[in-house]
Parts: structure tokens; C-alpha cells; sequence
């Protein structure tokens, strides 16, 4: 089997801007053989718990009366009480819909953190277990349950060859699966409605134990598509099983169902809900509006607005910096996870020209919830070049600031940060600069794009650093803005897909309804959301154009220092530039004095980039906030941390600060010691990104912190920018321009030097 598919829903419940990544229960089948492949999920079947006793009515299965409450004798002191669903009729709805606890004292209450020593399941707090009646007309059960079987079967009819029909027994196996996932969203929607949300258990790997098994299905019946009516026949079938087999249902055709035993727990305050019971006339809202301020739950609408929740956002970050010891390195979680550089090249997608689900789910969940993405140029230690490409480049930064630092007449003649001439935009500089008595030195180098041999400016330090130095400088900038650009690409699929922007307008349309749009797949939480159909039920098509249009716009807008031959007013000069840098750690001031010997270097701010590559350091010193966590991580440490725990288990030494790789010298063979930070580099998603993403993926905030009269650090990251003189086009990079949203509409037709210029404080801030 595949991995499942993955996709991603805004959520607004932190104070600055949290977004969190849900699965797609999508079956993606590869069907090698069809006979082992059906005993499987016949024998998953078996193990549901919806098997039960057939019942005549609904009637036969009433609504349980909760016998808890402050009267009662059952009820114990300490027990939370709710006033609705404890009182002793205790449920919610009419007599078609209706919810209520599975037990006077709600059983399956779960307490957070606790692990489970047997299975190792680490359980959370739920509000207890539930039982829901759900109406399948008003929960639109039959359009979606055809959305999601036409979603199953567009994938699995491409594991069979040309014209092979779908086994009848294997179809009936996709028909229970289809209504199995359309009851569980259904139940979600109806549980939003009641300020709950599912709440299943984890075994700590980020994988749901019980996916398929949420709750206990019984009481279905059928209804009848011309008539909207339960079946003539009235009758009612015990399993989802038995109303495929027994009662002959087909997707699209609705159907009543009550679930038992459903797991919940009370929903997150929604940012909006809390500012609207801070706020209740709007009158703080119209205020900060006027004063130019972006309110948490409010979508970045502009580019005015884009800049000044950047700025927000670096002012809300914490100023104290803490140690090595004690920062914060992740939870272990998957969205911490190191990504082979090797998934994420168009080669590594679906053999259909789609993208490969599992890395899909990978990037957005790290750029979205954690803002940062560490990449493995080696996958894992299978490949070295790339690695040995940035071992050569940290030599020559070395050597760089080795002779600055003992140089002051070569120091004095490197030439002050200025435009570089011949870049077509005004925000390409280069040039060498100091700060702080040396504590900060910067030397920004970019590609010349237009010589035969890619030579690098300002041509002062190519005097120093010699052939081989810019050969190794551009050598290490192919590998990161390649790397770069496939990560960019991945996330702009995923957002097109999300958005629906190249799904058919007549598949895009959707009938009105006053509930959660569950019949459209996008409401809160959607197990199944953004993956587009047209009229012929093809969701590959559609993603297909997703990622197609992502790497066109990739090829035409990413400047990675190489000419593009349908761009006439591209500059010789590369807009993407190769800072190298050295921070050292001065003693703190008396008024900064802490128990922490680290101090913040440079200040927190996000890049105008579509991503900022930074290779890990020798010596840590990034640090990226960690939105999700709401606190700085620091991931070179966790590259570290990887690296060590691969080396634990190959049997060597994890303390080790090198890899012992064979290379070829000409023909010869030997080894050598690689650093073990050239296999790594972090990237951080810019403003630039964001805009392109529809705001899924916000800029990141970081900052460098240092060690009082520690080592110092070394880095050299690459700002991938945009090409001057190119231009957004949103219909062929976006799809439907209603799908794009007022920021995106802003950007339509604007060369891309115009956007990163309203981008800067001096124009936002006007």
C-alpha cells in the first residue's frame, strides 16, 4: 500500500497565525494482486466494531437517557457537569438529529500525556464518548459519499491496466470504505456543531491507531434518491456492511446512520470567537483596521497588510535567547522530520505527474506549523556529492574571514554594501560590510549570470578566495536554490490543490447549504479536502495541472542565477544572492545580563524570498520561531541530534564531528573526513512564498543568536529571490482567479522587482 495523502486547513487558534496539518483518509491503492489485496480488507472489516445485532427501526435504538446529574445519586463530587447533555434528558437535537453522551459518567475519558505501557499509545483528554443520530439529508451524506467513492476509485482504476473492469468484490470493499469516511466527516461536522471535535488515539509515531474504527455504525438506512425519503421498504440495516451487501447501496445515495462510542473532546477556541466576545460591537476591529493593524483571525488581504504582519509578528517573538542545553529542538513529532533531498525532485512525484502524498504532507507540515524544513542532501548517507559541493564552500568562507580578520588593509578594500549594477532592481546589493566592531560581517556575492564561466561579484573578494573559491561558492549555490526550488514547487502544488484552483468551474460550483459545507469537502477538518474532480470524476487531472503549473512557475519567476531566454529584461546580475557571514558573541551590556550566556546577534525579521536556504553551521546559532510550539527552535541542533542517532545505529561513535567518505580523484580512490554539517540545510519559507502559497505557508521569523565569547559562527545561506522583469500571472501559475484570494489579486501583473518593493518597511509602513 501507499502512504495516504495528505493535505492541510488554516486553523486561526494561535495568537499569531497557526496552522495545522490534517490527514487525507484517502485509499491509494497499488493493486498487485487483487485476491491477497481483498482478504486484507475484508479482514479489517471483520475487525470494525459496527458489527452488531440487526434492529427493525430506528425507533428500536432511542437516545440513552443520562442518569448523571447534581440530583442524582451516581453523580460524584469533581465530575465536570454539563448542563445540557448531563441533565437527565440529556441529548441535543430534534428527532432526526440529536447527540448525547454514550454513559451517565462519559466513558473513555482520557487524560493527556499519559502512555499506555502495553501498546505504548499515548492518550489525550477527550469530553468522554458520544452517540450521534445524523440525518442523512440534512448532513448531505449522498453527495459526499460520491465525492469520496468517485476520489477512491480515480486511484485505484490507475493500478489496473487499459480497460480492465474493477472486480465486483473489490468494488463492494471501496462502496463501504466511501460510506465509512462520509459518516466519520458527517460526525465531525455535526461535533464543530456542538463545540467538540473527534478525538482519536495516537501511538506517538503521528499515526492515527484507529482510523477506520472512530465509532460503532448501526441503525442505517437508506434513502430513496427520488423521493428523499427512507426506502419503502423501511428497512434498517445493522453495519455499513449490510447496507452494501443486503440493501444495495451506491454512492451519491443518502443515508441515516447513528454512531456510538464516538471519542471527543471540547474544540480550541477559535481566535475569532474569543475576539468577538473581547470585541462584541467591533469597535476595537475598526480601529486597528484604521491604524493599518491585522488582526490575528483576519487573512492577510494586501501586500500593505503582508508587511505589516510580518512586522507584528517579529515584535511578538521573545527577545530572551537561551542555551544549547535548554533551547527548544522539536517534540520528535513528524513535522521535526529530516526530508531526503531526493523526494522532494519531480522524479520522485507519481507516475500519473502528480506529487508524491508523503512529501507533500512532510513540507506543509513543517513549513506550515514549524516554519522551517531541514533537508538531507545525502538521503541518509546514501549519496555524498552534494555534501562535498558545501564542505568546499565552508573552506572558502573560512578562508574569507580568516584573512579579513587578520587582514585590516584588505578588509579596507573591499568595497561597502551597494547596487550592483547590471541587476535591474535597486534591492540587489553586494559588497562587504562590518558591524558592531566586527562582531557581524556580511559579504554578499551573486552570480554573473551572462559569463561563460558564472563568475561571482564584487570582484574584490573573488581576489582572495581565487578560481576554485567561486567555483566552490557557485557550486554550493546550484545545490541550494535547486534544492530550494523543488521544495517551492511541492508547497504551491499543495496549495493549488488545496484552493481547487484548476478543478472544472462546473465541479467548483456547489449547492447552497446551511450547514458545514460537507457536501463540497471544505469544511474544518476535512478528511478529504482540495483534491478537485472535473465532470468525469478525474482527480488526477486536476492535481496534475496543480503541480504543473507550480514548477512553470518556478522555472519563470525563481532567479537561480542562470539566464532564461524568454525573459528580455532580466539583468546580467543574479537577483538570488550568496551571503556569506560571521557572527561572534560579545559580552552583554549591564543591562542585559541573565542567567543565559547566549544573546540575540540579529535581530528577528523575515526574508523577502520565496525561501532562505541556510546551510547548517559548524557552530549553531538559527534560530527559527516555532509558531505551533510558541517558542524559538533551534534546528541545527535537531540536524545534530539526527545525525547522532543515525551514527548510534550504524555502531559509531555518535560524539564523531566527521563522515568518512570515499571519493574519486581522477581515477584514484580514497577517503576523506566530511564535516557532518555539510549534510544538511534548513530552509524557511519568505514573504515571497507566502503570497504564492495563498497565505498557507507565512514567512518565516528568525534570528541569529550567539555565545558570549564563544566560537564564532560561520554561515552562508542563499535568499531565493525573484527574477527582475518577470511577471505574476495568476492564471497560469494559480488556476480560477476565484480561487486566489484579494492578496494574490493584488500581485496579478506586477513584475516581481514591484512586489518585493511594496514589501519593504519603507513603503509598507507609509
Amino acid at each position: 500500500m501507499m502512504d495516504d495523502g495528505y493535505l492541510f486547513r488554516t486553523q486561526r487558534n494561535h495568537p499569531t497565525r497557526k496552522m495545522k496539518c490534517v490527514s487525507i483518509a484517502f485509499l491509494a491503492l497499488v493493486v498487485d494482486n487483487t485476491d491477497a489485496f481483498l482478504s486484507q480488507h475484508q479482514r479489517a472489516l471483520v475487525r470494525s466494531p459496527w458489527a452488531g445485532t440487526k434492529s427493525s427501526s430506528l425507533a428500536a435504538y432511542p437516545p440513552r437517557k443520562n442518569k448523571r446529574g447534581p440530583d442524582n445519586n451516581n453523580y460524584e463530587e469533581g465530575d465536570d457537569f454539563d448542563p445540557v447533555l448531563d441533565e437527565p434528558q440529556g441529548r441535543r437535537g430534534d428527532g432526526r438529529n440529536w447527540i448525547e453522551k454514550s454513559s451517565p459518567m462519559g466513558i473513555g475519558k482520557l487524560v493527556e500525556g499519559v502512555t499506555d505501557q502495553t501498546t505504548g499509545a499515548t492518550e489525550k483528554e477527550t469530553d468522554g464518548n458520544y452517540d450521534l443520530g445524523v440525518n442523512g439529508i440534512s448532513f448531505e451524506t449522498g453527495p459526499l459519499s460520491e465525492r469520496m467513492y468517485g476520489a477512491l476509485m480515480g486511484v485505484a482504476m490507475k493500478r489496473f491496466p487499459a480497460g480492465a473492469t474493477m472486480p465486483s468484490e473489490l468494488e463492494d470493499v471501496y462502496k463501504r470504505y466511501a460510506m465509512d469516511i462520509t459518516a466519520k466527516e458527517a460526525v465531525n461536522a455535526a461535533f464543530d456543531q456542538n463545540g467538540l471535535q473527534l478525538a482519536l488515539l495516537d501511538s506517538g509515531d503521528g499515526q492515527n491507531d484507529d482510523e477506520g474504527l472512530w465509532g460503532d455504525i448501526d441503525s442505517v438506512q437508506l434513502i430513496d434518491p427520488a423521493t428523499g425519503e427512507v426506502e419503502a421498504n423501511g428497512e434498517v440495516y445493522d453495519s455499513l456492511d449490510s447496507a452494501v451487501e443486503e440493501g444495495d447501496w451506491e454512492p451519491g445515495q443518502a443515508f441515516n446512520f447513528i454512531a456510538r462510542n464516538v471519542p471527543a473532546k471540547l474544540k480550541e477556541m477559535d481566535v475569532s470567537d474569543f475576539l468577538s466576545k473581547l470585541d462584541p460591537d467591533g469597535a476595537l476591529r475598526s480601529e486597528a483596521k484604521d491604524k493599518g493593524i491585522t488582526l490575528p483571525d483576519e487573512d492577510v488581504a494586501s501586500l500593505k497588510d503582508l508587511g505589516l504582519e510580518c512586522d507584528r509578528r517579529t515584535k511578538v517573538a521573545p527577545f530572551e535567547a537561551e542555551d544549547d542545553e535548554t533551547v527548544y529542538k522539536g517534540d520528535g513529532s513528524k513535522g521535526y522530520r529530516v526530508i531526503n533531498r531526493s523526494d522532494l525532485l519531480a522524479e520522485s512525484g507519481n507516475v500519473d505527474g502528480t506529487e508524491n502524498d508523503g512529501t507533500l504532507m512532510h513540507v506543509m507540515d513543517s513549513l506550515v506549523s514549524h516554519s522551517c524544513l531541514i533537508i538531507d542532501l545525502t538521503d541518509g548517507g546514501a549519496t555524498f556529492k552534494d555534501a562535498i559541493k558545501l564542505s568546499k564552500m565552508w573552506g572558502t568562507a573560512s578562508k574569507f574571514f580568516d584573512v579579513v580578520k587578520n587582514d585590516d588593509e584588505f578588509m579596507k578594500s573591499l568595497p561597502g554594501m551597494k547596487m550592483a549594477v547590471g541587476a535591474g532592481s535597486p534591492h540587489a546589493v553586494t559588497g562587504f560590510s562590518s558591524y558592531n566592531e566586527g562582531s557581524m560581517q556580511f559579504l554578499e556575492t551573486r552570480i554573473v549570470r551572462d559569463s561563460e564561466d558564472r563568475n561571482i561579484v564584487p570582484e574584490e573578494g573573488v581576489k582572495v578566495i581565487g578560481e576554485e573559491g567561486v567555483t566552490s561558492l557557485v557550486d554550493a549555490f546550484d545545490v541550494m536554490c535547486d534544492a530550494g526550488k523543488d521544495l517551492v514547487r511541492v508547497a504551491v502544488a499543495a496549495a493549488n490543490m488545496e484552493y481547487g484552483g484548476f478543478i472544472e468551474e462546473s465541479s467548483a460550483e456547489e449547492e447552497s447549504s446551511d450547514l458545514p459545507f460537507i457536501s463540497g469537502l471544505t469544511f474544518e477538518d476535512a478528511e478529504v479536502s482540495g483534491v478537485g474532480m472535473n465532470d468525469e470524476g478525474d482527480i488526477v487531472a486536476s492535481a496534475r495541472m496543480c503541480s504543473e503549473a507550480a514548477a512553470l512557475m518556478v522555472d519563470e519567476l525563481i532567479d537561480d542565477g542562470k539566464l532564461y531566454a524568454d525573459n528580455a529584461e532580466q539583468g546580467s546580475i543574479n537577483m538570488s544572492p550568496h551571503r556569506l557571514c560571521r557572527y561572534e558573541g560579545k559580552a552583554k551590556s549591564d543591562d542585559e545580563k541573565s542567567d543565559s550566556n547566549s544573546k540575540e546577534t540579529f535581530g528577528a525579521h523575515t526574508d523577502t524570498t520565496f525561501l532562505t536556504m541556510v546551510p547548517v553551521a559548524e557552530v549553531s546559532g538559527l534560530e527559527v520561531f516555532d509558531e505551533d510550539a510558541n517558542k524559538w527552535f533551534r534546528p541545527e541542533l535537531l540536524a545534530r541530534q539526527v545525525w547522532e542517532n543515525e551514527r548510534k545505529r550504524q555502531g559509531l561513535n555518535p560524539s564523531a564531528q566527521t563522515d568518512t567518505v570515499t571519493i574519486f580523484d581522477g581515477d584514484e580512490e580514497k577517503e576523506v573526513e566530511l564535516p557532518w554539517y555539510c549534510r544538511y540545510v534548513v530552509a524557511m519559507p519568505g514573504e515571497l512564498l507566502q503570497i504564492a502559497t495563498r497565505n498557507e505557508v507565512a514567512a518565516g521569523v528568525h534570528r541569529v543568536v550567539s555565545v558570549t565569547d564563544g566560537d564564532a559562527r560561520i554561515s552562508a545561506p542563499v535568499l531565493i529571490r525573484a527574477r527582475s522583469g518577470m511577471r505574476m500571472n495568476l492564471s497560469k501559475y494559480f488556476g480560477r482567479s476565484e480561487t486566489v484570494g484579494s492578496l494574490l489579486k493584488e500581485c496579478d501583473g506586477m513584475k516581481m522587482d514591484e512586489i518585493h518593493n511594496a514589501l519593504q518597511p519603507s513603503n509598507y509602513r507609509d
